[in-house]
């Protein structure tokens, strides 16, 4: 009997996994932007900091590095469109909701 993934899984910062398909796995050296794993979770944090305190252009470019390593992820996509959102960016924060949605249908916050 296949298990159901939990909250925690679904939504990981590293993508969404549904049930039935292997998890995409950041390399620990990765070949976009050659982030390490590391150093792709500190660009993340960092860009979760940024629109926190309001930096959404710091938040855009933090957002689009660790796309460079890990461009399948839905959510980074997710968290960009409200970072581009927030500068008025409405056509760029639409292709990348329209982005995140093709990448995962599923992702409750582009419905």
């Amino acid at each position: 009997m296949e298990r159901q993934a939990t909250l925690k899984e679904k939504f990981s910062i590293f993508g969404s996994r549904t049930v039935g398909r292997a998890p995409r796995r950041v390399p620990e050296e990765g070949p976009g932007g050659g982030l390490s794993k590391a150093e792709f979770m500190d660009k993340v944090r960092q860009s979760h900091e940024a629109c926190q305190r309001g930096d959404f252009q710091g938040a855009v470019s933090l957002y689009s590095d660790a796309l460079l390593a890990d461009p399948q992820n839905c959510i980074l996509y997710s968290n960009r469109s409200a970072a581009l959102l927030k500068l008025g960016r409405h056509q760029a924060a639409l292709d990348d909701a329209s982005r995140a949605r093709v990448l995962n249908p599923k992702w409750p916050k582009v419905r």
